[in-house]
């Protein structure tokens, strides 16, 4: 069950590592190369406003001049000053060791930050409802990273909160919480009280799970893959990243799906893009291509783990297809910047990536769901695709 900490933990396979010190001057440097680069470095915030945070990450950087991971997110600031999502630091592997870590992670149920695993010992706080930490409300706490988290929508905040910062005590530092242990105060009126560890020790915790077993629907371990529902009418296709896989070409998988639509005539065609986070949005073409020649409904399902190209894929769906969305909103914004590029900071040697390119689709925030399906922590606990139960589409 370790899986379960697959998204915190991924940030492992984004590594980087780690060569000089830190210096201020690297603060300067960013901000200046974002206000040239970027597509519309001051689209959310004045110059002034723009200036007045440099300068506070400058004084905050002097005061803690060996703090490499407060300087990580002194920069992560600067590079959130254009709001979007694709623009912001790369973790490094000697970072990421350098913090603390509570035995905990959380998820977002609807607006519930919800506890999904925790220490083996507190396993009776398994899917409590959390209303504040260290006596700030989880409203707050929102508030307070949206100005150091990059991010384009609250979708993709929330996101990004409870797979990569929830459960650090230095990104509750860097918003002004107090991070010597973590209290959490439950809805229903009970707390508990944690001990921050070594990240180092994190993966060798024992720990207790809420999801006890992942949907068989979810085509894990591949790029793409098809799936007969226990609807014989509907064929579920999963496309988890707009990526080839080099041992089975796209177009080769297209042509499968297509004899698998003709030999079984199915009439349902759900095309999973949750979890999708995006790659080469032309990928997708000839399974579009071939969509258009059946006669085939075709569903689209979305979450907050779809993103970049994945939504231009699903917008195209809409669009040749009169696809009908399903699930969530999406993490990605409908318009957004992308088309990335990354750069080395000259002193610290820390990577950063940013946007050149402005994609406007004419709708601005995350791509709504014609049919919202709210996660239910019963399927989740179970192994139940909700999204799928609520279509109908795991019945006969």
């Amino acid at each position: 069950m370790k899986r379960i900490l697959l998204l915190l933990l991924s940030v492992s396979a984004l590594l980087f590592p780690l060569h000089s010190a830190v210096s201020s001057e690297d603060l300067t440097y960013l901000y200046d190369f974002l206000e040239k680069s970027h597509p519309d470095f001051y689209n959310s915030l004045s110059e002034s406003e723009a200036r007045a945070i440099l300068d506070e990450e400058i004084v905050k950087t002097g005061m803690n001049p060996e703090d490499e991971v407060s300087f990580f997110f002194s920069l992560q600031h600067i590079a959130s000053i254009p709001h979007d999502s694709h623009t912001g630091m790369m973790l490094t592997s000697d970072l990421f060791y350098k913090m603390s870590a509570f035995p905990v992670v959380f998820d977002f149920f609807s607006d519930d930050l919800v506890v999904t695993t925790i220490e083996s010992s507190h396993s009776v706080f398994l899917a409590g409802t959390v209303e504040s930490i260290n006596g700030v409300d989880v409203d707050e706490i929102l508030r307070r990273a949206a100005g150091i988290i990059p991010h384009d929508n609250d979708v993709y905040l929330k996101l990004q909160l409870k797979n990569n910062y929830l459960s650090f005590a230095q990104f509750y530092s860097a918003i002004g919480i107090d991070a010597d242990d973590m209290t959490l105060s439950f809805a229903d009126g009970t707390s508990l009280t944690l001990e921050k560890i070594p990240y180092e020790q994190f993966a060798s915790t024992s720990f207790a799970y809420l999801r006890q077993a992942y949907p068989d629907t979810l085509g894990q371990g591949s790029y793409y893959s098809a799936y007969a529902l226990p609807d014989p009418d509907t064929l579920l296709i999963n496309y988890h990243a707009c990526a080839e896989m080099p041992n089975f070409p796209f177009r080769d998988f297209v042509t499968a799906v297509s004899d698998l639509i003709d030999e079984n005539g199915y009439i349902r065609i759900v095309i999973d893009l949750r979890y999708n986070g995006g790659g080469n949005s032309e990928v997708i073409n000839p399974l579009i291509d071939v969509l258009k020649e059946k006669d085939a409904e075709v569903f689209v399902l979305i979450d907050e783990g779809t993103f970049s190209s994945a939504v231009l894929n699903a917008l195209t769906l809409k669009e040749e297809l009169g696809a009908v969305f399903a699930g969530r909103p999406s993490g990605g914004s409908a318009s957004h910047y992308g088309e990335l590029k990354s750069g080395t900071l000259p002193y610290s040697a820390m990577a950063f990536s940013y946007s050149t390119k402005f994609f406007d689709n004419g709708v601005s925030g995350p791509l709504m769901p014609d049919i919202l399906i709210e996660k239910d922590i019963d399927d989740y606990r179970n192994g139940i695709d909700t999204d799928l139960r609520v279509l109908g589409f795991l019945e006969e």
